[in-house]
């Protein structure tokens, strides 16, 4: 089986590495290289609703050259945790490159209720900034909504912004949110156009290479494939809705509706290898880890998402999905042994989050649970507090697990918040399924420290969050507005960590580290100023390898 997808991955790629070839062989890099106080290039690379025994899982199934060399070459976490219990994607990103939590980042979710403009507001929407290239409606967008500064940040401030920092992803969250304030760029793929794309917040203009990268249409060559699995049917495992022994077969010239743009590359496998093949474009074209100074790129895969949303968790689809971004990762890897050397570059490998066990494993395990409904519960809470106070809109919305009340309405009323606050959540902890809430007026006047409420504490702004959090019990899960499932329990916590390449040993290291001590650790090692709220802890094993390591 690993044969096979050795042979289709060579047969794959083969003609893009020749072409990679041919450029440099062109070019001269005298005059360009790191000063040797730190690496050359770092490279996050960031894999969307990846569970960390997604490693262990598909460990035999992987070949020898991508995870499983990050892992077998690196240092590999097997406890990396999100410190905060609702975790949407956006809210990782910062989290992951702040090194702090929502309570201090203030990007709490993909989407907020804003009191101010009574709206929801998304985390990177920006009405001031434009379109570069791609859909003027995917270009509004910049990193204005966070509320630190991000490792990147910091690195291109200490170089006196001789350090360049990219983001890259399909996904324009992921992007913005990795990149920071000070990117130099952040390209997101637009999928009305099936172009990349970045905004003027960065850029007033498309670069040539952008431009032609676009212009040989590599969205149309993926899409006129059809998927089926690349590796035999042994390799596959799951219980769920596709048979074990049945293959799948997605013909994706027959799915592609003009109606939705280029918006399926973005829920199949290619749209990760696209990805890849844009950023080592960006690579060469920006000649990253060439100037002298550390230069950063984070390259995040977000079709992963998509195709567990649409196919499931532990579905086939995304099984394959994985093989293939297995190949992807290879081809980086190898890469950057071609140009830099594994001693030049540094590379660290997590998740924005992770997913819960699909349904048909709980009924396997007899699990109890069920579906949470955010508009019955609403429509309920309305009922009771008409009751209580009067006929009036006391709710003015719910979103990922909090319930915003209509301050402007209480107040009018002359009801103290803290009261209506408190009989809201007494009355939603008897619905079925919510294991617990608590109020704003409780997190103001309380710090926990450990448990479900230090949790919910650490995902919870003032400005931002609603006055009432909630979480379910087991084997419960929100079902989102826009497909996604919500398990508002501890399952999107678990995800992989491991640094890998520049001074870095192989160690496996079993204690637990939060997704916070990544950007600590990047800024020790860069001996750099940390992000100006960053609660998370330099991790000393990092650091005692890169002190042992540095001199060689």
């Amino acid at each position: 089986m690993k044969a096979d997808i050795q042979r289709y991955m060579l047969h794959k790629f083969l003609p893009f590495i020749f072409s990679v070839i041919a450029i440099f062989s062109a070019k001269t890099l005298d005059g360009y290289g790191n000063s040797g106080n730190g690496p050359d290039l770092i490279i996050g690379i960031v894999v969307e609703k990846m569970r960390y025994d997604y490693l262990t899982r598909m460990w035999n199934q992987f070949g020898d050259n991508g995870f499983k060399r990050l892992v077998s070459q690196g240092s590999s976490f097997t406890n990396a945790r999100y410190d905060y219990l609702v975790n949407q994607s956006s809210a990782g990103y910062a989290t992951i490159f702040t090194g702090t939590n929502p309570s201090a980042h203030g990007i709490i979710a993909d989407t907020w209720y804003d009191r101010l403009g009574n709206n929801m507001q998304s985390s990177i929407f920006d009405e001031n900034v434009v379109a570069v290239g791609g859909s003027f409606r995917n270009g509004r967008r910049s990193p204005a909504s966070i509320l630190s500064a991000t490792i990147g940040d910091e690195l291109r401030m200490a170089s006196d912004f001789r350090s360049r920092v990219f983001s890259v992803s399909l996904s324009d969250a992921a992007a913005v949110l990795s990149g920071g304030f000070s990117a130099n760029a952040a390209w997101w793929y637009d999928p009305v156009n099936g172009e990349w794309m970045s905004s003027s917040y960065y850029l007033s203009s498309l670069p040539e290479w952008v431009a032609e990268f676009n212009s040989r249409s590599h969205t149309e060559v993926y899409l006129e494939r059809t998927w089926e699995p690349v590796a035999a049917p042994s390799a596959y495992f799951s219980k769920n809705s596709n048979p074990e022994n049945e293959p799948f077969s997605h013909n994706l010239r027959r799915m592609l509706r003009r109606s939705d743009g280029y918006s399926l590359i973005k829920e199949v496998p290619h749209g990760n290898t696209i990805t890849k093949e844009f950023a080592l474009s960006l690579m060469l074209n920006e000649k990253l880890g060439k100037s002298g100074s550390t230069d950063m790129l984070i390259i995040s895969f977000s079709a992963t998402s998509n195709i567990d949303k649409k196919y499931g968790t532990f579905s086939k689809e995304l099984q394959d999905a994985y093989l293939r971004l297995d190949g992807d990762i290879a081809h980086i890897l190898e890469f950057l042994d071609a140009w830099y050397g594994q001693s030049r570059v540094l590379v660290f490998l997590t998740s924005d989050q992770a997913v819960a066990y699909p349904s048909s494993y709980k009924v396997y395990a007899r699990i109890p649970g069920g579906t949470f409904s955010p508009a019955q519960t609403m429509s309920l809470l309305r009922s009771y507090l008409n009751i209580t106070y009067g006929q009036a809109d006391w709710i003015s919305s719910y979103n990922a697990g909090m319930v915003y009340l209509n301050h402007s309405q209480i107040e009018r009323s002359n009801i103290p918040l803290e009261e209506i606050q408190s009989r809201s959540s007494r009355f939603l902890n008897q619905v079925g399924g919510v294991a617990g809430t608590i109020t704003e007026d409780v997190f103001r006047n309380n710090h926990f420290s450990e448990g479900i409420s230090a949790r919910l504490q650490a995902g919870f702004h003032p400005k931002r969050s609603g006055d009432i959090m909630l979480y379910l019990q087991q084997g419960w899960y929100e079902r989102g507005f826009h497909g996604d499932q919500l398990t508002l329990t501890s399952y999107d916590q678990h995800v992989p960590l491991v640094f890998y390449g520049w001074n870095i040993n192989s160690k496996i290291i079993d204690r637990q580290v939060s997704t916070t001590d990544i950007a600590p650790t990047l800024s020790m090692i860069l001996r750099i100023p940390l992000p100006p709220f960053s609660t998370g802890k330099p991790i000393p094993e990092i650091l005692e390898m890169n002190n042992n390591n540095s001199g060689r």
